[in-house]
C-alpha cells in the first residue's frame, strides 16, 4: 500500500511533464554501515522528490514529496514509514493567475502499532481536479471530445487496520474511509450533465453531481507471503473484504464486495513474474465517482488509469461490476551501485493488462455491449530503488482508449511512487 502521486491527470494537451529524481538522502544510523554497504540494521531512509510538470489544461505543476522510513532489527517490512506530497498546478488565463490543481497527501504507516500485533496505516489527502473524466456508465460508454470533463474535489480520512492472527501470516483486517466529495460540472453541456439530470420524467442515469459527506466501513481478511513489500518477486497477496458506504445526501448507500489477488514467483536470474486479479461487486445507490473505483480496503480507479488497466484514460469506464487483470514481468539486471554512500538499484517492467465492467447485473445490456468488450493497455518502464523502501517508476503505455484524450499519440504516461502492485 505504497502512496500513489497522481502528478500528471491528463496528457490530452501535452505540453512537458519532467519530473526531476534528485532524492536528498540521508541514513542516519544507529550502528555503522558496514564497509561492504551493507544497511545498518537499525537507520533511517529519508528521501525527496521534486515535482515539475504541466499541460495546457492545468498549468504549471510543481511540488515535493518526501518519505522518511524507520528501520529497526527484524521488524518487517520497517517499524514505521512517513510519506508526505504537496503539488500544486498554477496558470495564467481569462481567468487571471490563480491555482488550478491540488494534491497532497500524509500517510503514516505503522506494522507494530505501539508494539501490538495491530498494523495501522492512516491516510489523509486532498485533491483538486479540474480535468476529471466521466464518460458514462457500462462498458459500452461512447466518448465525445470536450464532452466528459468535470471538476473533482475530494478531502479524504482513510485508515487500515491489520491484527495478526495465530495462522502464519494471515491478518484480518478493517479500514475506515470518511470523506468529503464536490463535484463540480464545467461551462457547458457535459455527459455528466445529461446521465444527473432527468429526462422525460425517467430517474437519472447516475447520481453523485451534490456535495455530501461520505463515510464507510469494510472488514476482511489478508494473506500475505511475500518475501518483501518492495521488490517482490516470491508469495502472494490476497485481499478479501466486504464493506458499506453511506452518504449526507442523494440518499447514497451501497455496498461492495471485493477480492485482490496476486502472485509473485522468480523465473531465474534477476526476472520475476508478477500478476494479480481484481473484482468488484457494488449494490445500491452509488455516486458515479465510485462506480469507476473497486476495493474495499483501498479504493482504486480500475478500468483506466494508473492503478488498474494502464493506457485508458482515468474514469473511462464505470460500472457496478468490474473486473481487471495485470501481468508483468518484472527485473532487475543491473546490480546495485552507490552513490554518495546511497544504494541504488534499477528495474525494468513490461506489462499487460485488461479488464471490463458491467453497467449492471443484467445478462445483456445496452449500456455494455453485445461483445466481449476487453479494454486493454500494454507497456513498459523503469523504476529506480533507492535504499529499500522509496522506489520511483516511470512508464507508459498504449491503449486503443487512448485516442479519446489524446487521437495522436493513444499513449498514457505515469510518474508513480512504488510498483503497481
Amino acid at each position: 500500500m505504497s502512496l500513489r502521486t497522481h502528478w500528471q491527470r491528463r496528457f490530452g494537451a501535452f505540453l512537458a511533464a519532467l519530473l526531476v529524481s534528485s532524492r536528498a538522502a540521508v541514513a542516519l544510523a544507529d550502528d555503522a554501515v558496514t564497509v561492504d554497504s551493507q544497511l545498518a540494521p537499525r537507520r533511517y531512509e529519508l528521501g525527496t522528490f521534486p515535482i515539475l510538470a504541466g499541460s495546457s489544461d492545468i498549468g504549471f505543476q510543481f511540488g515535493a514529496a518526501a518519505t522518511l522510513s524507520r528501520f529497526y532489527d527484524q521488524a518487517f517490512p520497517y517499524a514505521w514509514n512517513i510519506d508526505l506530497l504537496l503539488s500544486a498546478s498554477v496558470k495564467d488565463d481569462a481567468q487571471g493567475f490563480r491555482l488550478v490543481q491540488q494534491s497532497h497527501v500524509l500517510r503514516l504507516d505503522a506494522p507494530d502499532f505501539f508494539s501490538s500485533k495491530l498494523r495501522l496505516d492512516t491516510r489523509i489527502s486532498y485533491q483538486r481536479t479540474i480535468n476529471a473524466g466521466y464518460y458514462g456508465i457500462g462498458n459500452a460508454a461512447a466518448a465525445a471530445p470536450f464532452n466528459y470533463e468535470y471538476k473533482q474535489e475530494e478531502g479524504r480520512i482513510r485508515s487500515i487496520g491489520r491484527i495478526r492472527t495465530a495462522a502464519n501470516r494471515l491478518d484480518v483486517a478493517f479500514s475506515v474511509n470518511v470523506r468529503y466529495e464536490a463535484p463540480e460540472l464545467v461551462n457547458g453541456t457535459s455527459k455528466l450533465q445529461q446521465d444527473t439530470t432527468a429526462q422525460g420524467g425517467a430517474r437519472p442515469v447516475a447520481i453523485g453531481l451534490d456535495s455530501t459527506l461520505l463515510a464507510g466501513i469494510a472488514a476482511g481478511v489478508m494473506l500475505d507471503t511475500r518475501n518483501s513489500e518492495f521488490v517482490t518477486t516470491r508469495g502472494l497477496f490476497y485481499q478479501l473484504g466486504i464493506g458499506t458506504t453511506v452518504g449526507a445526501s442523494e440518499q447514497v448507500s451501497y455496498a461492495e464486495a471485493a477480492a485482490v489477488l496476486a502472485h509473485y514467483a522468480p523465473l531465474g536470474g534477476p526476472f520475476s513474474f508478477a500478476s494479480r486479479f481484481v473484482a468488484s461487486f457494488q449494490f445500491g445507490r452509488v455516486p458515479f465517482y465510485d462506480l469507476a473505483q473497486g476495493g474495499v480496503f483501498e479504493p482504486q480507479y480500475l478500468v483506466g488509469g494508473e492503478t488498474g488497466v494502464r493506457g485508458v484514460p482515468q474514469g473511462r469506464y464505470a460500472g457496478r461490476i468490474k473486473m481487471i487483470s495485470n501481468l508483468e514481468l518484472r527485473g532487475t539486471p543491473f546490480p546495485r551501485f552507490t552513490i554518495a554512500g546511497q544504494r541504488f538499484r534499477i528495474g525494468t517492467t513490461v506489462f499487460f493488462d485488461a479488464g471490463r465492467v458491467w453497467s449492471d447485473y443484467a445478462a445483456i445490456s445496452a449500456a455494455d455491449g453485445n461483445s466481449l468488450g476487453l479494454k486493454y493497455g500494454v507497456g513498459g518502464g523503469l523504476f529506480i530503488q533507492w535504499g529499500e523502501a522509496a522506489i520511483f517508476r516511470l512508464e507508459a503505455a498504449y491503449s486503443p482508449d487512448a485516442i479519446s484524450e489524446n487521437p495522436s499519440l493513444p499513449i498514457g504516461f505515469y510518474v508513480s511512487d512504488g510498483l503497481m502492485f
